[in-house]
């Protein structure tokens, strides 16, 4: 899609006069709001999500969601800011609805890190995921592959007490105490910035 690249900052006067437009049904507005903070909105999907076809749907999501509720917006309040507010609570619906396609991108993404032209993103990818396994091999040897089981493989508690020969309530209890040691690693050992939220995202759902 080719989008008409607009300034992305309006002056308070402006952007109460645009959003009292949309509230009014005015399709111009919705246009011109469109162009001008969609790329911004796509930038903050692809930061998360790690995936630009799920960040492209996340953003016409917010933009449909914009229209049809158009009559609730508060003239008052930056549309920038509620925009930008509603998409990060949206891209937190869709890593939790497409929790396995996002994971397998990023795994995809960390294989092409033998290639030349590596990214900086890449290079994020490649330092999380060496920091994420340098904290799994700290864990306890049976904690460690009840986590790997439940993340990794796709397993359920069943199938991996079934696996390991243990009950139920003990994998509840590994994978929980993995992943709070996990959660507590990652924060001290890795920037905040960038995939750590989607990978903790990831060891708490």
């Amino acid at each position: 899609m080719r989008i008409r690249k607009l300034p992305i900052r309006l002056g308070q006067d402006a952007e109460k006069e645009i959003t009292l437009r949309l509230k009014a049904g005015d399709e111009n507005a919705f246009e011109e709001i469109f162009y001008r903070y969609y790329k911004h909105l796509l930038a903050i999907g692809i930061k998360f999500l790690k995936n630009p076809d799920l960040a492209e749907d996340a953003v016409q999501d917010i933009f449909l969601k914009l229209w049809d509720h158009r009559d609730a917006l508060n003239e008052t309040y930056s549309i920038k800011n509620f925009l930008s507010v509603s998409m990060k609570n949206h891209v937190l619906n869709v890593i939790r609805n497409h929790h396995q396609s996002i994971w397998e991108y990023l795994s995809v993404e960390m294989e092409e890190l033998n290639g030349e032209d590596t990214t900086s993103d890449a290079f994020q990818l490649q330092e999380y995921g060496a920091i994420l396994e340098q904290g799994m091999q700290k864990l306890p040897p049976q904690r460690e592959k009840v986590f790997r089981l439940r993340v990794f493989n796709g397993l359920d508690n069943e199938q991996v007490a079934r696996q390991l020969s243990i009950s139920v309530n003990t994998v509840k209890s590994q994978f929980s105490q993995a992943t709070r040691f996990l959660k507590d690693y990652l924060s001290k050992h890795a920037d905040l910035e960038g995939i750590l939220p989607l990978l903790l995202f990831f060891l708490f759902h």
